[in-house]
C-alpha cells in the first residue's frame, strides 16, 4: 500500500514539473477500477467472454471451471498517448516560459498562448497497473493496482496555471467456479469477492511559475491526499456452451458488484457476452481464431450512451501459440494489438481508445499500451 501511495505522489510531482502525458478526461470510476490486460485492450477491451488466464477471477469467475493452472506477474502496464510527441515538443520548447511568464513581453506571451491553445484545459493522464494472480480449475486469487494521475494546462486570464488530480486503487480478490445441475442441465457458475482500497488527490491548482518548485508541490500534494477509503464487491458469472455449425459458441453473463460498496452502495454492472471459435482454426499455423462481442453496463451506472456499452474483438493464435494477433472495437473506437510468448515471458502491445465523456466523440483517449508478463 505504501509503495502505491509513494508512486501516486511521485507521478503527480513528475507531471506538475512540466512532463507531458496522454490526453484524457479521466474520472474516478464507479466501484473499483476494472483491470484490463494489454491483450484484452487489443481485443476491444472485452471482459465477459475471454480466454482464461490468471486474471479470470476478475473477468468472469464462471470461466474458472475451465481454468488451467496459470501464474502471472505483470510488473507494469505502461500507456503512451497518441499525441505524446506534440505535447513533449511543446513543453521542451517553452520550458523556460513557464517560470518567467510574468516577465515575457506581450508578443512573447501571445505566442505562448497561441502555441498552447490545443492543450488548454485538457486533462492529460498516465496510469500504471501492476497485476499478480494465480488460477487453476475451480479457483483463482489475485491482486492488482491502478495509479492514475491527471494534469492539465490552463491558459488563465492573467497567467497560465497547472492543475492536477489523481487516485489509486488496490484490489485483491478470490474467486470460485462450480458446475451446477439445474433441471437436468449443467450450468457453469462462479463468484468473486473483491476487497478495494482507494485513495485520491483532490484537484489542485498552482501557478505555472511555481510548478517547478518540487518542495512546495510535495507539500501541496500531501495536504490534498485524502484518507484511504475501503470497499468491497461481490461478482457472479454464468457461462453456457452452444453448438453452432459444428463449433462452440460460448455465451456468458456477469454481474459485477451484485453487492458492492464504495462510499455507499454501488449500482451493479450487468454484462452479456459471446465468443465464437472458428471451426477452421485447429492447426499449427492457426491454433485458434476467436471472435466475440459484449454489451456492458446494462443498468447505466456510468451514465453513458448506448454506443459506449458495446465491445467487439477477435484474436488469432498463430505459429503454435508463439504469436497472437488482435483487433476490435471499444465503444466504437478501433483497437488492435499483438503478443509474443517465449517460454514464460510474454510481451504484448495494443493501441487502445476509450471514451472518457458521456457520449461518443466527447473526450476520446488513445494510447499505445505495452505490457510485460511472466507466466507459467
Amino acid at each position: 500500500m505504501k509503495i502505491m501511495r509513494v508512486l501516486l505522489i511521485v507521478m503527480l510531482l513528475f507531471a506538475l514539473c512540466g512532463q507531458a502525458f496522454p490526453k484524457g478526461q479521466r474520472y474516478v470510476p464507479t466501484g473499483a477500477y476494472n483491470y484490463l490486460s494489454v491483450g484484452q485492450m487489443g481485443m476491444g477491451g472485452m471482459t465477459t467472454m475471454i480466454g482464461t488466464s490468471a486474471a479470470t477471477t476478475f473477468n468472469n469467475p464462471a470461466l474458472l471451471n475451465r481454468q488451467k493452472f496459470d501464474i502471472e506477474i505483470t510488473p507494469v502496464i505502461i500507456g503512451l498517448g497518441d499525441d505524446l510527441t506534440d505535447i513533449v515538443n511543446f513543453v521542451s520548447d517553452h520550458k523556460d516560459d513557464f517560470a518567467v511568464f510574468d516577465s515575457l513581453s506581450p508578443a512573447e506571451q501571445g505566442a505562448f498562448i497561441n502555441d498552447s491553445e490545443s492543450f488548454d484545459n485538457k486533462w492529460m493522464g498516465i496510469h500504471v497497473s501492476p497485476f499478480v494472480g494465480l488460477a487453476f480449475k475451480g479457483w483463482g486469487v489475485g491482486g492488482y493496482g491502478n495509479v492514475s494521475t491527471d494534469v492539465k494546462l490552463d491558459q488563465g486570464v492573467v497567467v497560465p496555471s497547472v492543475g492536477a488530480r489523481g487516485y489509486m486503487d488496490v484490489v485483491v480478490g478470490i474467486g470460485h467456479g462450480r458446475i451446477v445441475e439445474i433441471a437436468g442441465t449443467e450450468w457453469e457458475l462462479g463468484a468473486t469477492f473483491r476487497f478495494i482500497q482507494r485513495q485520491t488527490v483532490s484537484p489542485i491548482k498552482v501557478s505555472a511559475a511555481d510548478a517547478g518548485d518540487t518542495g512546495e508541490l510535495s507539500s501541496t500534494v500531501m495536504d490534498e491526499l485524502e484518507d484511504p477509503t475501503a470497499g468491497f464487491g461481490v461478482d457472479v458469472g454464468m457461462i453456457r456452451t452452444l453448438e453452432l455449425k459444428g463449433k462452440e459458441l460460448d455465451v456468458g453473463v456477469v454481474v459485477q458488484d451484485l453487492i458492492g460498496s464504495m462510499d455507499g452502495m454501488v449500482k451493479p454492472n450487468l454484462k452479456f457476452g459471446a465468443m465464437y471459435h472458428m471451426p477452421f482454426a485447429d492447426n499449427m499455423m492457426l491454433k485458434r481464431f476467436d471472435v466475440g462481442m459484449e454489451y456492458v453496463d446494462f443498468f447505466n451506472r456510468a451514465g453513458t450512451s448506448v454506443f459506449q456499452k458495446i465491445n467487439m474483438g477477435l484474436e488469432m493464435n498463430t505459429l503454435a501459440g508463439l504469436l497472437k494477433l488482435r483487433g476490435g472495437l471499444h465503444q466504437g473506437y478501433p483497437t488492435y494489438g499483438a503478443g509474443i510468448r517465449l517460454l514464460i515471458l510474454s510481451v504484448d502491445y495494443a493501441f487502445f481508445t476509450r471514451e472518457l465523456g458521456t457520449a461518443p466523440g466527447m473526450f476520446p483517449e488513445s494510447t499505445h499500451r505495452i505490457g510485460l508478463s511472466i507466466g507459467f
